[in-house]
């Protein structure tokens, strides 16, 4: 099973996690937002699921494969780029960076890993 763990439960959110959700093989295994009302309608809908208004719990966990990052764009860099750090596998919704800078580093932090 590849577990996935979404960061952003906003406008876009709940159709990624309900896309990844109907993938076979697919688990998404934690939710992360600061908006705690966002978390909730998420657990109703999905009472399975972990959820946390800290995103480092979700860059740092173990049994995370992949981060899907579904924020305002001005998150992007530094949200992949934590997850990148710790090996974490990355979908981050468009645009990529608000900087192009920005996305060559992350291409070439996630060539290393």
């Amino acid at each position: 099973m590849f577990k996935i763990a979404v960061i952003g439960y906003g406008y876009w959110g709940p159709n990624v996690v309900r896309n990844f959700s109907s993938i076979d093989g697919v688990e998404i295994a934690s939710l992360c937002d600061r908006d705690t009302n966002a978390l909730k309608r998420a657990k109703k809908n999905y009472p399975q699921l972990k959820v946390s208004t800290d995103y480092l719990d979700i860059t740092k966990a173990k049994d995370i494969d992949a981060v899907a990052i579904v924020t305002p764009v001005s998150a992007h860099f530094e949200l992949a780029k934590r997850a990148l750090l710790n090996g974490k596998h990355i979908f981050v919704e468009k645009p990529f960076t608000a900087k192009s800078s920005q996305a060559e580093e992350l291409i070439e932090l996630a060539e290393k890993k």
